[in-house]
This record gives C-alpha cells, sequence and structure tokens, in this order.
C-alpha cells in the first residue's frame, strides 16, 4: 500500500470516529470546550469558508473536523480521554507518541523527502494500531465479532459520506442523470490486516478500493440505490451473501434529456 494513503485512511479514520464520539457526548456543539483553543478554531473555520467559497468540496466533504491535523486530534482526544477514547486507545501516553509521529511523516515538508524502510514499517505499524483499535470498538459497541473486516468510510464523487454512527443507507437527496458516472472511495479494516476485496452490486469482487459506474436507462427511479461491499480473504464471512459488510448510497437518478 502506498504510504502516504495510509496516512490520509488513517487520519480520516480518526477524525470520523474522533467526531462521532464527540457528537454523541455533546451534540452538534461539540466544539465549544473540545479542547482545542478558540484561536485554533477560529483558524480551521476560515479555511473551512476558503474552501467553501472556492467550491473546492460539497456536503460533508467540508466538515469542520476534515481540517483537523493529527495535533489537533490529539488535542481532542486527551481532552475528552475519559469519553470512550479511554476505553478503545487505553494509554494515553502510547497515543501521544504515535500521533506526533504519524503528523511528522504527514507533514508537507515530509513529501520532499523519500521514506526509508523502518519509516514505513512504522507508520504502517501505527497506522495498523489505530485502525484495528478504532475497528475493535465498533464490533465491540454494535455486538458483532472483530474478526470479520468493516468498513471505515465510504466517499462519492458528489460530496456524499458515510461514517461509522450513520445509518447504513444514506439519502442523498441527490439526482444525476443517465450518463453521469458515479464513484466511491471505499476504506475499510480487517483486524489481521489482510487484503480486502470491494464491490459495488452486481458487479464482481476487486482489490481496488475505488469504484465506479456510469448511470443506464435502468438506473432512472425515485429511489435508486447502489450497494457497497467488503470482505476479507477468508473462508466464511459475516454475511451469507458473502460480504463483511456494506452501505448503501441511494439517488434520484434522472433520464438523460428530462
Amino acid at each position: 500500500m502506498e504510504i502516504r494513503q495510509t496516512l490520509f485512511d488513517t487520519e480520516m479514520a480518526l477524525r470520523d470516529f474522533t467526531e462521532a464520539v464527540m457528537l454523541k457526548e455533546y451534540g452538534d456543539n461539540w466544539l465549544i470546550g473540545c479542547g482545542l483553543k478558540n484561536e485554533r478554531i477560529e483558524l480551521l473555520k476560515r479555511e473551512k469558508e476558503l474552501r467553501d467559497e472556492e467550491n473546492i468540496s460539497m456536503q460533508e466533504e467540508n466538515r469542520l473536523i476534515n481540517f483537523t491535523t493529527f495535533i489537533d486530534l490529539m488535542d481532542i482526544i486527551e481532552a475528552n480521554w475519559e469519553n470512550n477514547f479511554q476505553i478503545v486507545f487505553g494509554d494515553l501516553e502510547t497515543v501521544r507518541v504515535f500521533l506526533f509521529t504519524l503528523h511528522r511523516y504527514y507533514d508537507p515538508d515530509s513529501h520532499k523527502r523519500a521514506l526509508i524502510t523502518h519509516q514505513k514499517h512504522l507508520i504502517l505499524g501505527i497506522s495498523g494500531f489505530i485502525r484495528n483499535r478504532i475497528i475493535v470498538h465498533r464490533s465491540w459497541r454494535e455486538g458483532q465479532s472483530d474478526k470479520f473486516p468493516k468498513i471505515e468510510s465510504v466517499r462519492d464523487n458528489l460530496g456524499n459520506m458515510w461514517m461509522p454512527g450513520k445509518p447504513k443507507k444514506i439519502k442523498t437527496d441527490l439526482s444525476p442523470r443517465v450518463g453521469d458516472t458515479l464513484e466511491f472511495v471505499i476504506t475499510g479494516k480487517s483486524a489481521d490486516d489482510h487484503e480486502l476485496e470491494y464491490r459495488i452490486y452486481p458487479d464482481k469482487w476487486g482489490t481496488g478500493n475505488v469504484l465506479q459506474i456510469e448511470l443506464k436507462e435502468k438506473h432512472v427511479g425515485k429511489n435508486t440505490t447502489f450497494h457497497l461491499g467488503i470482505r476479507g480473504k477468508q473462508k466464511f464471512h459475516a454475511y451469507k451473501l458473502g460480504h463483511d459488510d456494506r452501505v448503501t448510497f441511494a439517488y434520484e437518478v434522472l433520464p438523460k434529456n428530462s
């Protein structure tokens, strides 16, 4: 796996989990007293407003938490350690060291330097620890085994996103047309770090986590759904249909010239 992508996926998984925990504990106004300084929150808001003005991203892709760094997330986790974070990660000092390490390698200046082998292994090890802990916690909270892979996030090219804590069916309220292409990026994790396969039904399983489908006349309808699934390489799977986790996106698909 490309190391920079591993860093990005880990950062997004931690952002999603952190936001889910804070929303559950404090509601929509969780940023108030979250552990970040007011000056830092204002900087994040200004960056988000700039992106909004430039129309760089849409809907939930432009969540305020998407502009946080590993250091910001560490500050939030530390300030709210007893709100699920302690249960998930175990030791605060270990998490602090891990997140500072990932931040150092994620810094834009580090992109100018090639990573050597032991640095890549360090990033993979820390990322695996963080994402595994989140997956195991989700499995425990949802009353499921942690032996099966789980989806961490799904994003489409229209700005919609699924993350843990949301219903498994996302009603997008968007109306793409025949001829448009929908693209989905899925991140997932298995407790044993084995390779995953991905699928947009009814297409075949594959190892690529970026899935595309061109809308055709057969897709026209008020509530057209697309099922995105993952599975591990183990013999048995979480569900009888052969997948380990699945998320559904729904659209109103219109005719091409309506």
